[in-house]
């Protein structure tokens, strides 16, 4: 799979806040014009969430973030679907849980 340094790609706002920062960002492969990452931003400017696309659909690593800057959440996405390890984290940085996926099916669920 390219990474989005070696696929040239196209940056677009879609939305801002009401205070002007960006509010969602989207990324598309300029020859094929597919998406191929979101990132959504609190009005704050730091990052809400950002995850990778291939053809469009979820697939890769997506990190969700608390306000406050620290990781919530980390999913790992195969054709649109949860495959392998979800791991969240409370606002503190913790671990709290981790949840195993296969092709959007819940394996196991392990709290901390």
């Amino acid at each position: 799979m390219l990474s989005l340094q070696t696929v040239p790609t196209e940056r677009r706002v879609m939305r801002k806040h009401d205070n002007g920062k960006e509010h969602v960002v989207l990324y598309f492969e300029k020859e094929t014009g597919d998406m191929v990452k979101e990132e959504v931003f609190y009005p704050n400017g730091k990052v809400h969430w950002t995850g990778t696309y291939k053809k469009n659909i979820e697939h890769g690593t997506w990190q969700f973030y608390y306000e406050n800057g620290n990781l919530k959440t980390v999913e790992n996405y195969l054709g649109g679907k949860e495959h392998g390890v979800t791991t969240q984290y409370g606002e503190s940085g913790k671990k709290i849980k981790e949840e195993f996926w296969k092709h959007g099916k819940l394996i196991k669920e392990m709290k901390y």
